[in-house]
């Protein structure tokens, strides 16, 4: 039987009749294919409910509604007393069809994608069905991405801390383990990085909060004017926090730019141009004092090499300063989120936690498509 045959006969029986079918003692032989390339889930699903309505399978019975399912959709066929499964998941299509319809995984694909292209001869209702799909963009939340990094270098910091060995930055009568001062310093090394890391991080972590809650909450006339959302958005981040209350919805009081928790915020910011402009800073850069008589330097203070190692390597931050920022953000942050109205809160930390986001074009609104962990599974 060919493909086009197999189409222009299948059938769609009710749940029930498909429910009657898996119970009964006789079933004809059957093969299980799984697909993953060259074939469109959403075409595929196009038209089979355009054709046949909505998914009549058990799994779709089963399915609760949420986009957090093993099998999203489920599909069963009939052909005269032979049967054809076809289930979508996130990651796969599966098809349990009957041996004497599709023997192979290939027929199998030509099979789906001639139902596909079928769809020609139902133009008309197609085109009335598409309407109920809302069609969003799979994005990725640039403020989770930025957060999950800063905690991932954060544990990476801890984790060399505690791997440092006990050094004795003294050198008077000191006898020097090599292998010792070697993994010391290779260390510190590590940690004044990721230290540094974290640092550049951290005032694009803020921003990026703060774009956040513009492009979520944003009124309507910024929304509907693209020319003025991007004056906006590209103002300094004193105006930006100051005009939150004013340019977004939600907002129960006016942004007091005087509390510390903001003065903190704009401290980290200044020190965020510095580094973004590569400004030389002499109170920020400087780690000691030497005088100078021609070419013989006076120090004044007694250091050893592994100290002045230590010293400039963190000259670029310390630890206990990079959490003192971090959980001066974290203020800020509560501090924003409590302005606003509950519920509006309550959907806005939501969207900040999710790893993933769906954007709307049409209606210019963001949601949560899907959970932050991945599935994937076989059927036995």
């Amino acid at each position: 039987m060919t493909n086009d045959e197999i189409i222009k006969n299948l059938v769609a029986p009710s749940s029930k009749e498909c429910l009657n079918f898996t119970r009964a003692d006789k079933k004809e032989p059957s093969n299980h294919y799984k697909l993953n390339e060259n074939i469109s889930p959403y075409n595929l699903f196009l038209y089979l409910f355009t054709r046949f309505g909505k998914p009549n399978g058990i799994l779709s019975l089963l399915r609760k509604e949420d986009s957090d399912q093993l099998f999203h959709w489920h599909y069963s066929l009939y052909i005269d007393k032979y049967n054809i499964e076809i289930m979508c998941a996130t990651y796969k299509i599966e098809v349990f069809a009957s041996t004497e319809l599709i023997f192979d995984k290939d027929e199998c694909l030509s099979f789906l994608q001639d139902c596909i292209k079928d769809i020609k001869n139902y133009a008309t209702q197609a085109k009335e069905k598409k309407k109920s799909i809302e069609n969003w963009e799979m994005i990725i939340n640039p403020f989770a991405r930025i957060q999950k990094q800063i905690n991932l270098l954060l544990n990476e910091i801890e984790h060399l801390n505690e791997e440092l060995p006990d050094f004795n930055h003294s050198h008077i009568d000191e006898d020097f383990d090599s292998e010792t001062f070697n993994k010391w310093s290779n260390l510190i090394e590590e940690i004044s990085a990721k230290v540094f890391a974290v640092k550049c991080l951290t005032p694009v972590y803020i921003e990026t909060f703060i774009n956040f809650i513009i492009k979520i909450l944003c009124k309507e006339e910024f929304k509907n004017s693209q020319e003025k959302y991007n004056t906006m958005i590209r103002e300094n981040i004193n105006i930006k926090i100051k005009s939150l209350h004013k340019n977004c919805i939600g907002f129960r009081n006016k942004i007091d730019k005087e509390d510390i928790v903001f003065k903190k915020i704009y401290t980290i910011f200044n020190h965020r141009n510095d580094l973004l402009h590569g400004n030389f800073n002499i109170k920020q850069l400087k780690y000691g004092e030497v005088g100078f008589i021609k070419k013989m330097p006076l120090f004044k203070k007694i250091s050893s090499f592994q100290e002045e190692m230590l010293t400039t390597a963190m000259s670029s931050g310390n630890l206990n300063e990079i959490l003192q920022n971090i959980d001066d953000v974290q203020m800020f942050f509560r501090y924003i989120l409590l302005d606003l109205d509950d519920n509006i809160r309550k959907q806005v930390v939501m969207l900040l936690e999710s790893y993933s986001l769906g954007w709307n074009p049409n209606e210019n609104k963001f949601s949560i498509l899907f959970t932050n962990h991945y599935v994937d599974f076989k059927v036995s």
